[in-house]
């Protein structure tokens, strides 16, 4: 039985009230034809045969409607071979055969999240928290779908929330640290991008990370030793270079600027951005020519990148 069957399964089994309100079957006979093409479904799940899977997990219910682990092992097969909206739809039916399935709940969210439906995301994460308070990703996604609609202190409140669940998780704590910054408090961000670096000290992001936020408090001679160590643990970090490339120019060392921004480039020729401020430093520079060339190049990779956003327009 894969992880997510096992998971939805002592979800299904960890209520005795929301068993009272569910009209679906938990759980069939050994001997079931139903549980026997379920189990062929999680096989062929396992082996990323979606097709298979697909197939299996539709016999289970053709024999058994209201079973609920094959409706939801169906959705998340759907949802691996893309087929969103049938997946959602299955989600759904899963939920409404177990109320208190919890991860129908969270792969609900996920979708609409996916979507762009902030709200719905939100209201399916927070149906997965009522159940399960130390739910790990739903309460990570939700700080995620809170920051995308811009309620910024809330998205604090369920990232510290995650790190209370999970003091290890530097995906959290990177987060946390970046909506902070998000709000000016850069202090905060640092506090908790060095939290990060306590717990995995391998991880390159994180001192890019802490670095932009050393340079937001003037803290300039550490920013530069922070980026140098994330070049250090991955030397093709492209955006470690565009970072000192932004700090030099912005105290106008032009000509460190453009190195910076040429190794961003050199790392990563379809980068738009890199592109773009390498014009920005080439004309500050009093080189048009180039200047206008990088421009060119950075709306070829990024049309969304306007004229609006270019100095020499």
């Amino acid at each position: 039985m894969s992880w997510v069957s096992r998971k939805g399964l002592l979800i299904l089994l960890g209520s005795i009230l929301l068993a009272s309100c569910s009209t679906g079957r938990r759980d069939l006979p050994p001997e079931s034809p139903a549980r026997y093409h379920n189990n062929m479904g999680l096989a062929y799940l396992e082996q990323e045969n979606t097709g298979g899977a697909i197939g299996e997990f539709s016999k289970a219910i053709r024999l058994e409607p209201r079973y609920v682990e094959a409706n939801f092992n169906l959705g998340l097969a759907y949802y691996r071979r893309r087929l969103i909206n049938a997946a959602l739809i299955q989600f759904e039916k899963t939920t409404e055969l177990d109320p208190g399935h919890g991860e129908a709940y969270y792969q609900i969210g996920l979708i609409h999240h996916w979507r762009g439906d902030l709200d719905e995301a939100v209201k399916a994460y927070r149906k997965v928290i009522r159940r399960d308070t130390h739910h790990v990703r739903a309460r990570f996604n939700l700080a995620l779908a809170y920051e995308a609609a811009g309620n910024l202190k809330e998205a604090v409140s369920e990232l510290k929330q995650t790190i209370d669940i999970n003091p290890l998780s530097v995906r959290a704590r990177n987060r946390l640290g970046w909506v902070l910054e998000k709000e000016g408090r850069f202090d905060e961000a640092i506090v908790q991008y060095e939290a990060s670096i306590n717990v995995d000290s391998t991880h390159a992001e994180t001192y890019s990370l802490l670095g932009r936020a050393y340079i937001e408090t003037g803290r300039e001679t550490e920013a530069f030793t922070t980026w140098e160590k994330a070049l250090r643990i991955d030397p093709a970090y492209s955006e470690v270079y565009l970072q000192m490339g932004l700090a030099h120019m912005n105290r106008g060392r032009l000509d460190k600027a453009i190195e910076a921004f040429k190794r961003a480039v050199a790392l990563k020729p379809d980068l738009a951005l890199a592109h773009f401020y390498l014009g920005n430093a080439y004309y500050m520079n009093n080189m048009k020519k180039e200047a206008a060339m990088e421009w060119d190049r950075a709306r070829q990779l990024d049309p969304r990148i306007g004229l609006k956003d270019f100095p020499g327009s």
